[in-house]
């Protein structure tokens, strides 16, 4: 069966090639792994990828080097999200009230110099948010670039009063890097450019609690080019924080799965998370490689099946699915 391997994928492959340290690879092999698709045609390819993951992550980690500190930030939880936006856009108040990281919040510009990361809570998983430098005229470092290229999605991140401006900013600095922000739900142009880069991208419009904050997006909805579906949201009074925890999630493209063992009653507090789409077989592999090759079968109760229907490692699964894995 023909891999079929995607531009996005020989784009990661290009930067992995190119990359010379070693975040730098594993960044660039994280998104290959994320980009491949997923058939038996590349099985081969994902269980090479995830080899290589598995070592890099394995190696010591240094703080320094010959080109400075590093700034890559591993994944965690259900997927990685960078908030990406011009100064005061109010990036560093989102991530602090919706995590326990504590970046530095202020009133004047360029006050975030370093990625911070922290942890959202939603429902029974988290989801990271790392808090970017801004895009700016003045200067933006290549690592946040660098940063914007692997992570899963992107909140694109402005005022309400100055929304029109500060998307007009970031679509044109990060077009000087081929880099693209696209709408959730939206796959970008029908004729992309060559050797472009597409985010998925949810916009995130702060400063709801002000007084002219309606107006204002209603402004923006006449004068936009690109139709964005708006996540409107105060870090003050926590308005529109809970919806947009739950489009982030929709928006990850991924699906909860609890496991059970035989005999017991499931766990409904710790679920797996995977890309849509995945299979048994892709579970077990996550859970412990040595489980996936012991694999018999499986039992699953939830959407994909009727309740404790036994299937093989190619069964689709589907959120919330409890699954029960015999060896």
């Amino acid at each position: 069966m023909s891999a079929n391997l995607t531009p996005a994928y020989r784009a990661a492959e290009e930067r992995f090639r190119a990359a010379i340290t070693a975040e730098e690879k594993l960044a660039a092999l994280e998104e290959m792994l994320r980009e491949v698709p997923k058939h038996k045609g590349t099985e081969k390819i994902q269980a090479d990828l995830k080899s290589r993951i598995s070592k890099l992550r394995r190696q010591p980690k240094k703080k320094t080097g010959a080109r400075g500190p590093t700034h890559h930030i591993p994944r965690e939880g259900a997927g990685q999200v960078v908030l990406v936006g011009p100064p005061n856009a109010g990036k560093s108040a989102l991530v602090a009230r919706l995590t326990h990281a504590s970046p530095e919040v202020a009133e004047y510009p360029l006050s975030t110099r370093e990625a911070t990361p922290g942890m959202m809570p939603f429902e029974d998983v988290s989801i990271q948010l790392v808090d970017l430098p801004p895009i700016c005229e003045e200067h933006v470092e290549p690592w946040v670039y660098d940063s914007i290229r692997t992570a899963d999605l992107v909140w694109l991140v402005v005022t309400a009063e100055s929304s029109l401006e500060g998307l007009e900013l970031v679509d044109r600095l990060l077009g000087e890097k081929a880099i693209a922000l696209a709408p959730v739900g939206r796959e970008g142009p029908d004729e992309p450019r060559p050797g472009w880069l597409y985010k998925p991208a949810v916009l995130v419009i702060t400063g709801l609690d002000r007084p002219d904050a309606r107006e204002d997006l209603e402004l923006l909805d006449q004068l936009v080019e690109v139709p964005w579906d708006e996540s409107p949201v105060s870090s003050v009074s926590g308005e529109g924080l809970e919806e947009l925890g739950r489009r982030t999630f929709e928006a990850l493209g991924v699906m909860r799965v609890y496991s059970k063992q035989p005999g017991k009653e499931p766990d409904l507090e710790q679920p797996f998370t995977l890309p849509l789409g995945s299979t048994v077989g892709d579970l077990a592999r996550l859970i412990h490689q040595d489980l996936a090759a012991k694999f018999k079968f499986a039992r699953v109760w939830g959407p994909s099946a009727f309740d404790g229907q036994k299937v093989q490692t190619s069964h689709v699964l589907e959120e919330g699915d409890v699954v029960e894995i015999h060896f």
